[in-house]
């Protein structure tokens, strides 16, 4: 891909020779790896270093850097040996150890070695450019089976995930005419709705939730391998149970047989994380692919773009910071409550619980962690992954009983002293203990990324936010009123609401960050 590239690297190379007089690879494996990550980068790849690897036979390894797409998928790996070393010895030992045969190179800075479809493709010498510039644009262009499969599967998902949910919405429409127990069902769980999460909600609303947890259910309980979780986790158990009033017999078949390619090739992928971070980036991605595919409208509305992680760690920090440098205390110490009012997939609230101390963890899980989410896909995977990284650090499965279901913008009951006098059946109960117990919290930080979506008021008419009456007359009350901006209405975008929102919920003091 680029001679000049690996001139550079020599160059690098010789310098750190010349500097420190050392060719051992703990000291110059760092030029080429961003060799590699320069090749990777024109194939939209990234080369991670150290993540490690579950070989066949259950060992866990770690390869020296893994090539990674977009999907999360595997694309190659690299391993970097010492040029004191036998190459073709080490080489040996690692295919003893379980290191995949499938796309990865070996080098010790002399010799670069690639084997492709466990066989040996090139072999070349470091200092003949041309030919280890042909090695590695072939290392990164490598596309195994696997991959190709899953890339495809992602792909047909997506082409056909508008038609799939409209043939689930055609079914439905015809239990709404056809079935009595279907139509009670779905009417108390649209009055819920209503009152616990979004009085603008609609019938279609909940036609929407019913399509979105048929095609993703079993994707999600794969990846997490936490089947307890429909069955133990309110909103998810009771959808579960709308759902089960039609979707059987020749309904679920003819929808199964169409999504079963997709979700098959899906789950066997997701069968292959057992990194519990790549699982987490695994599923925003594929929820971020499915959503802007199922309803793009609804994606650009509610903002379905997530932090990356390194983002979050980088406020997180700040946070605590700000905490001990303004009220000398740190985001674990008891009494310091912390809100994600726009969870998405929880990426907040578990990173979150992998930085505080496990000492102080129990306490701030069980009582101090609490987070909103209005969209239901994103809310059963922010719950899935919360409770997973918790047990996953802490070394024991604990429910996670402050995620709320509703659209925090319509939740002032911190500020009116409003309780909801809700019983439809048992969800309702939960779901609004939880929105009540939240609301009588004294909140102390405010952490998160809202939906972000600027001028949709202006330049997207057909895919405008609703207002929020509260919330906007604070805005006209304070913004707009103390304000200079000649545009008042840019003024009401989701990310001023939430930040006016949060500035009524912190009170006198506190942090937003």
């Amino acid at each position: 891909m680029s001679v000049q590239l690996i001139q550079q690297y020599h160059a690098q190379v010789q310098k750190i020779i010349r500097y420190g007089g050392s060719r051992k690879e703990s000291s110059v494996r760092k030029p080429f790896q961003d060799l590699l990550e320069a090749y990777a980068r024109q194939r939209n790849l990234e080369m991670i270093a150290e993540l490690d690897y579950r070989t066949r036979t259950g060992r866990t390894i770690y390869p020296d850097g893994t090539l990674k797409d977009a999907l999360r998928q595997d694309w190659g790996y690299w391993e970097s040996k010492d040029e004191a070393d036998d190459l073709d010895v080490e080489i040996e030992k690692k295919f003893a150890k379980g290191y995949p045969c499938n796309n990865i190179l070996f080098e010790d800075t002399q010799t670069a070695v690639l084997y492709q479809a466990c066989e040996e493709v090139a072999r070349v010498d470091f200092l003949d450019a041309a030919a280890l510039d042909a090695l590695l644009t072939k290392f990164v262009s490598y596309e195994s089976r696997e991959v190709r499969e899953f890339r495809e599967a992602i792909e047909n998902f997506t082409r056909d995930i508008p038609a799939l949910g409209e043939m689930l919405r055609e079914a439905i429409r015809e239990q709404f005419e056809q079935n009595s127990k279907f139509q009670k069902a779905a009417k108390d769980f649209l009055e819920l709705c209503q009152e616990a999460i979004n009085p603008s909600m609609e019938t279609t609303d909940v036609r929407e939730m019913i399509v979105q947890h048929v095609l993703t259910e079993d994707i999600f309980v794969t990846v997490f391998d936490e089947p307890q979780f429909h069955r133990e986790n309110i909103i998810a158990h009771e959808l579960g149970q709308v759902v089960g009033t039609f979707y059987s017999g020749q309904v679920r078949r003819q929808i199964d047989a169409r999504i079963e390619g997709y979700t098959r090739a899906i789950k066997a992928r997701a069968a292959q994380i057992y990194n519990h971070q790549e699982k987490q980036k695994f599923l925003k991605v594929l929820y971020e692919n499915f959503y802007k595919a199922y309803n793009p409208k609804a994606a650009d509305r509610l903002g379905i773009v997530y932090t990356p992680n390194e983002i979050v760690r980088f406020m997180i920090e700040a946070a605590d910071h700000l905490c001990f440098k303004h009220f000398g205390r740190t985001l674990g110490d008891p009494g310091v409550e912390i809100l994600d009012p726009a969870t998405g997939t929880g990426t907040f609230i578990t990173e979150l619980i992998e930085y505080l101390p496990p000492h102080q963890l129990a306490h701030k899980y069980k009582h101090e962690l609490h987070c909103n989410e209005v969209a239901i896909l994103p809310y059963y995977i922010a719950n899935l992954n919360i409770e997973y990284t918790y047990k996953q650090k802490m070394g024991a499965y604990e429910p996670f009983e402050n995620i709320v279901f509703v659209d925090t913008l319509d939740n002032m009951g911190f500020k009116t002293g409003y309780v909801r006098q809700l019983g439809l059946f048992g969800l309702t109960d939960e779901n609004s203990e939880r929105i009540e117990r939240q609301n009588k919290r004294d909140i102390s930080v405010i952490i998160g990324n809202p939906p972000y979506n600027a001028w949709q008021e202006n330049f997207n008419m057909q895919n405008a936010n609703r207002p929020y009456k509260e919330v906007d007359q604070r805005i006209k009350d304070t913004y707009i009123k103390h304000g200079t901006a000649q545009n008042q209405i840019a003024v009401y975008d989701m990310y001023t609401r939430f930040y006016r929102w949060a500035s009524d919920r912190i009170g006198e003091e506190g942090i937003i960050k």
